[in-house]
């Protein structure tokens, strides 16, 4: 079964969330940037490798382009906030600047944090400060995290474009062929689909680190904490979400839900279930083959068809019914050549002469004692 997602099954929001990129070898200075209010260099907004969390990839192509829209944003630069905005607080209070001279590194997408005067009378206190702080103390436990929208008619082609064949077995035992997403980048062992995207909206600083070396994402996105949230609720995991999670009580949740389907009367099936509860295929017994189950299926061929035939064709793997239509056939065959031999042999048999028509001279000068040659012979022995 192919799962290949299309531009139409892309989901109305297309914003995502992606980091976070760590900076390596920070440069800090307190009194420079666009505003004099503070500047950190070469800070990486993302880089190549796997979106933790996301099941996502981020190629060359991805980098590029995080650059090249960054660049687009010209003197305005890139927006960068203290942490990505939540589902029931905008990013008022936590702006810390904009990002400019965005390049291309390797495999990084890299530029300078200019702080806004702003971010160090923020109402959470000097949030400028902070982060340069914390740069310089531990570089690993703060990074960028990218909010862009998809292209996901670009995603969509680049996969089409890299599809391989291939074959599984279905709970039946039956052979499926089908089609699946096959990366170029011999790195990206699970086949994460590529990131494209159309816009970069801002790259916000996170802080929790992410497992990979290079830091490359935030691991806890909305959408996580969302599926786990959800998740616990209809019963589908046992594994109950923070309590700060949504501001709601997984367990008190869950309640809510159970009543919910009750009331309305309805159930949650998962769709395998569901596609297994509706195949009225019939199920075909298994059977075993055996030494004596071969030879007596050999023996039933000879019986029918004779030991010639009936060997050369069960060896051949012919079934009996096909074998009905052979046999047939070389019966037909028969018939018409033991006619064609009887036909021959009454023509043969018709054109032997076994007396004269015409009546022998038997006793001369008499006409009237003319007699056939049998009858003569029959006299003659009285």
């Amino acid at each position: 079964m192919k799962t290949t997602k299309t531009p139409a099954d892309a989901p109305a929001k297309d914003i995502a969330r992606f980091g976070r990129a760590d900076g390596a070898d920070p440069d800090i200075d307190r009194e420079g940037g666009k505003w004099n209010a503070g500047i950190i260099r070469g800070v990486s907004l993302a880089s190549v490798g796997e979106a933790l969390g996301h099941g996502m990839w981020l190629d060359q192509t991805t980098i590029e382009q995080v650059a090249e829209y960054a660049q687009s944003t010209g003197d305005t630069g890139l927006k960068c906030r203290f942490t990505h905005p939540g589902m029931s607080s905008d990013g008022m209070g936590r702006h810390l600047g904009r990002l400019f001279d965005v390049r291309v590194e390797g495999e990084k997408a890299v530029g300078d944090l200019h702080f806004a005067e702003s971010a160090h009378k923020t109402p959470d206190g000097d949030l400028a400060e902070y982060c340069m702080m914390l740069t310089e103390e531990d570089p690993k436990a703060a990074g960028l995290s990218i909010v862009f929208h998809h292209d996901f008619n670009a995603e969509y082609e680049f996969q089409s474009d890299h599809e391989e064949d291939y074959e599984y077995e279905d709970h039946r035992g039956r052979t499926i062929k089908s089609k699946r997403f096959k990366s170029p980048d011999e790195r990206n062992e699970h086949n994460y689909p590529h990131v494209r995207m159309n816009e970069l909206r801002a790259a916000d600083i996170v802080d929790e680190p992410a497992a990979n070396p290079d830091g490359l994402f935030d691991r806890s996105p909305l959408a996580r904490q969302a599926d786990q949230f959800l998740s616990y609720a209809a019963g589908v995991s046992d594994t109950k979400p923070g309590a700060t999670t949504f501001g709601i009580d997984g367990d008190r949740a869950s309640q809510f839900f159970d009543r919910w389907l009750e009331s309305h009367g309805l159930s949650l099936v998962s769709t395998e279930v569901a596609a297994m509860a509706n195949d009225t295929t019939p199920e075909v017994p298994a059977t075993e083959i055996t030494r004596k189950s071969l030879l007596a299926e050999q023996q039933r061929y000879i019986d029918r068809f004779g030991a010639e035939d009936g060997v050369k064709w069960f060896a051949d793997g012919k079934s009996f019914e096909d074998c009905l239509g052979l046999f047939a056939d070389k019966q037909s065959e028969l018939i018409e050549s033991l006619t064609a031999e009887r036909d021959e042999a009454i023509e043969k048999l018709a054109s032997v002469q076994l007396g004269e028509d015409e009546p022998i001279e038997t006793y001369p000068g008499e006409e009237s004692k003319k007699v056939p040659f049998s009858q003569y012979v029959k006299r003659n022995k009285s």
